[in-house]
C-alpha cells in the first residue's frame, strides 16, 4: 500500500517481545506513527503494536503476523492513547444544546434545580448511553461520569448499565446530591448513602483499577448541605475506599467559602479526590491540594462560557498537581477534547500574558504559556493520574490497556506535516478520528461507530426528549424565570451550612 507519510525512526526504538503466546484473539496495529510513552516527552515512531487480551503485549518494528486474529492498517494515522475525560455529566446528553446561552447561575437554576428532578431511570439510561457513545466517537476512551440525577436506586443502576453497554472505561461517580423538587426514591440522605454502600459490596467489591467500570462518589457541593452532612459524605468515601469528586471553588463572590481550607481543617482533604473547576482557588488552597495529593479536573469550555474565570490547569501544573481535562456537559458542548485542549492552551497564555501586557506591553512577550505536548498530557496521562489509572491507561506502554485512538493526518488541513504534535493538537478534528479501541475492543472503525449502536442511541435520546419536553414546558420551559438575587440566596444558604468554626477562617 502507498504510504502517505512516514515519520523518522529514532535510535531508541526496539523490537520488544515479552514471551507471550500469540492467540487468535490477538490484534496487530501496523503502519501507523505511534506516540510512545508519556506524552510530555514522547515522540511519534513508526512501530507496530500487538494487543493480546486487551493489553499492549509487544511494541516493535515489523512484528510477526502469524496467528494474529486481526490486522489493523494504521497507515496515514497517528496512534495516540485514548483521551481521558475527568469530568462529564453523561446523563445531560438528554438536554443537548439547551444551555448554550446560559451562565453558571442559569445552569444551576435550570438543570440542577429543575431538569435533573424529572429524569426517570429510563431517561438516565438514554442520556448516559448516548453521551458515552458520543464520547467514544470523539476519541474518549475513559471518563468520569458525575451522575447528579440519581433520584432512586434504579437511576444509579440504569446509569451503570448504560455505561457497560456503551463499552467506555468509566469511573461512575454516584451522586449523593438530592435534586430539589424531585420526587425522591430515597426516604432520607442516609438511604442514599446506604444504596452506595450496597453497590460497593454487591457490584463493585473489587479494587482492581483495570476493571472497565469502577465506582466512585460525587459528593454535594460544599455549602450546599449542612457541614455535618458534607463530613459524612467525605468520610463515607474514605470508608468505602472510593475516589470522590465534587464541584469545588467555582463560584465568584465576596462571600465565597474557603472550601479547600474547610476540608483541610477537618482532615477531609485526601489523595483519592478529584476537584472539578477550582477556578477561584487561592495559592494557599492550591498548595493544600498539592500537599494532600488530590487531583483537579478542568473544563475550559463551560468555565469560560459560564463565568467561572480562567481555567486552573496551568496553575495546577506548576505545583505538580495531577490535573486532567473534562468536556463537562453535552447539554452545552460536544465531547470534544481537541476543543478543550486548544481552549486550555490559549486561555492559559492569555492569563499569563495579560499582566505582562498591562505592565510592559507587547514587546515583553516570550512565546506561549502552554505547549501542545503539555496540554496533550493533561488530556491523556494527566487525566489518568487524576483518576488513579496511570498504571492502566493514558499512555502507550507495554502492559497497559489497549486504549488507543487512530487519528488521520492525511487530509488537506494536516499538510504539510511539519510538526506532528502541533498538527495533532492544533489542526485535528473529531472527524479525523478513524478508529477507537477500548481495552482491545474496537468501538469505532473507519470513522464510524457501530451503526446499530448509533441508531439505538439516537432513538433512545429522541424518545427521552419526547418524554421530557412536556414536563419541562409545564415547569416553566428550558430556563424557568430566575428569581432575583438567586446567587445571593445561594451564598446565604452556604453561610448557614458552614461549619461552626468557619468564622475563624479566611481565604
Amino acid at each position: 500500500m502507498f504510504v502517505l507519510f512516514t515519520l523518522p525512526l529514532y535510535s531508541h526504538v526496539k523490537t520488544t517481545n515479552i514471551g507471550v503466546n500469540v492467540t487468535p484473539q490477538a490484534t496487530l496495529l501496523t503502519g501507523g506513527s505511534v506516540l510512545l510513552g508519556a506524552p510530555r516527552g514522547a515522540r511519534f515512531e513508526r512501530v507496530d503494536l500487538l494487543v493480546i487480551d486487551g493489553k499492549i503485549a509487544a511494541i516493535g518494528l515489523d512484528l510477526e503476523r502469524n496467528d494474529v486474529g486481526e490486522v489493523i492498517d494504521a497507515t496515514g494515522t497517528v496512534v495516540i492513547p485514548g483521551f481521558v475525560d475527568t469530568h462529564h455529566h453523561l446523563w445531560e446528553t438528554n438536554l443537548r444544546g439547551m444551555t448554550a446561552r446560559w451562565d453558571i447561575i442559569d445552569f444551576s437554576w435550570g438543570v440542577r434545580f429543575h431538569h435533573s428532578a424529572i429524569q426517570s431511570p429510563e431517561d438516565i439510561y438514554a442520556g448516559t448511553y448516548a453521551g458515552a457513545l458520543g464520547a467514544v466517537d470523539a476519541g474518549i476512551t475513559t471518563t468520569l461520569d458525575f451522575n447528579h440525577a440519581i433520584n432512586s436506586p434504579e437511576h444509579a443502576r440504569e446509569g451503570i448499565r448504560a455505561i457497560r453497554d456503551a463499552g467506555i472505561r468509566t469511573l461512575f461517580a454516584y451522586g449523593l446530591i438530592a435534586a430539589p423538587y424531585a420526587p425522591s426514591g430515597f426516604d432520607h440522605d442516609e438511604a442514599r448513602r446506604n444504596d452506595l454502600r450496597a453497590l460497593r459490596s454487591e457490584v463493585f467489591s473489587s479494587n482492581d483499577a483495570s476493571s472497565r467500570v469502577r465506582l466512585g462518589v460525587a459528593v454535594n457541593d460544599i455549602g450546599g448541605v449542612p457541614w455535618e452532612q458534607t463530613k459524612a459524605e467525605y468520610e463515607l468515601a474514605q470508608e468505602l475506599d472510593l475516589i470522590s469528586t465534587s464541584h469545588t471553588n467555582s463560584t465568584w463572590s465576596p462571600q465565597r467559602a474557603p472550601e479547600i481550607s474547610w476540608l483541610h481543617h477537618d482532615g477531609l482533604l485526601g489523595s483519592q479526590q478529584v476537584h472539578a473547576h477550582m477556578n477561584t482557588s487561592t495559592a494557599h488552597e492550591l498548595q493544600l491540594v498539592a500537599d494532600a495529593g488530590a487531583a483537579i479536573a478542568s473544563t475550559p469550555e463551560t468555565e469560560l462560557q459560564m463565568g467561572m474565570g480562567y481555567p486552573i490547569l496551568g496553575r495546577a501544573a506548576e505545583l505538580g498537581i495531577a490535573a486532567g481535562l473534562g468536556t463537562d456537559i453535552q447539554a452545552n458542548n460536544g465531547a470534544d477534547m481537541f476543543t478543550q485542549m486548544r481552549l486550555s492552551m490559549h486561555a492559559e497564555t492569555a492569563r499569563v500574558n495579560q499582566p505582562i501586557l498591562d505592565a510592559w506591553g507587547t514587546g515583553a512577550l516570550h512565546g506561549v504559556a502552554m505547549a501542545p505536548e503539555e496540554v496533550l498530557h493533561h488530556a491523556t496521562l494527566g487525566g489518568a493520574e487524576a483518576l488513579g489509572l496511570a498504571a492502566v491507561t493514558g499512555s502507550i506502554e507495554l502492559g497497559k490497556a489497549a486504549d488507543l485512538v487512530l487519528v488521520r493526518t492525511d487530509q488537506l488541513h494536516h499538510r504539510p506535516l511539519i510538526d506532528p504534535m502541533a498538527i495533532l493538537v492544533q489542526h485535528s478534528r473529531v472527524s479525523d478520528i478513524d478508529t477507537v479501541i477500548v481495552g482491545g475492543t474496537v468501538l469505532k472503525r473507519g470513522g464510524l461507530l457501530n451503526p446499530q449502536s448509533s441508531s439505538r442511541a439516537i432513538a433512545l435520546v429522541d424518545a427521552a426528549w419526547d418524554r421530557l419536553r412536556p414536563q419541562i414546558d409545564a415547569r416553566g420551559g428550558h430556563l424557568p424565570a430566575r428569581p432575583e438575587g438567586l446567587l445571593e440566596q445561594m451564598m446565604q444558604a452556604s453561610i448557614s451550612n458552614a461549619p461552626k468554626w468557619a468564622s475563624e477562617m479566611t481565604l
